[in-house]
């Protein structure tokens, strides 16, 4: 179970960050979490205020991990100078259309995972010739080609959205689609830097890619 904390009324601040994430498992029924994240990053209170205020909560047993998202490597960096626990997540918008080699790689060396959310591009993957035409041949969906794709790498995984049963278990067992080398290289060539779905926030931070 993963929760995050939007940076909305100066909540990155440390103990209306404590108090957002207690607020939160009480809406959730729960004692803890297994990963709390910082939804985005926040120039207004500096990291070295946030990032320790992160790692109490993991340490006073209310999450079992923390992580960030839609953070730069630049952010990363920083906030990985105030932590004294891991950061074990990055989440970051993620499918076959948006590049993304330069903060994977960093994340990759920081032992980081790449959480990828919107992994299916807002349905964009269902119109594309490229991987519809290799879901017709291992005889899955587009959505399950995608989700594929993106677990081929041991280093990223998927939070595909649905409320579906159907889906979700078709989600589920994307796990079991194998992919050639071709395949994965022909998905990987459709990427490109303006290929973002989300529309962002204009906080957001500069991009890597």
């Amino acid at each position: 179970m993963t929760t995050k904390i939007f940076p909305d009324d100066m909540k990155f601040e440390p103990e209306k960050l404590k108090a957002a994430a207690k607020k939160s498992l009480e809406n959730l029924g729960v004692d803890y979490v297994d990963l709390l994240l910082l939804h985005w990053p926040d120039d207004r209170v500096p990291l070295s205020e946030t990032i320790p205020a992160l790692c109490e909560l993991q340490k006073q047993g209310l999450t079992r991990h923390i992580g960030v998202s839609n953070f730069n490597i630049d952010h990363i960096i920083e906030a990985k100078k105030y932590a004294d626990v891991p950061i074990v997540v990055n989440q970051v918008e993620f499918h076959p259309f948006i590049k993304q080699d330069t903060l994977q790689a960093f994340l990759n060396n920081h032992h980081i995972l790449l959480e990828a959310y919107s992994p299916l591009a807002r349905g964009d993957v269902f119109d594309n010739d490229i991987i519809k035409e290799i879901a017709d041949k291992h005889n899955v969906t587009p959505a399950q080609i995608s989700l594929a794709w993106i677990l081929s790498d041991k280093h990223r995984v998927a939070i595909p959205k649905t409320s579906n049963p159907d889906h979700l278990k078709g989600n589920l067992d994307a796990i079991k689609v194998e992919l050639s080398a071709d395949e994965l290289e022909k998905i990987g060539k459709l990427a490109s830097s303006d290929g973002r779905k989300i529309e962002h926030p204009d906080y957001s931070p500069e991009w890597d890619d």
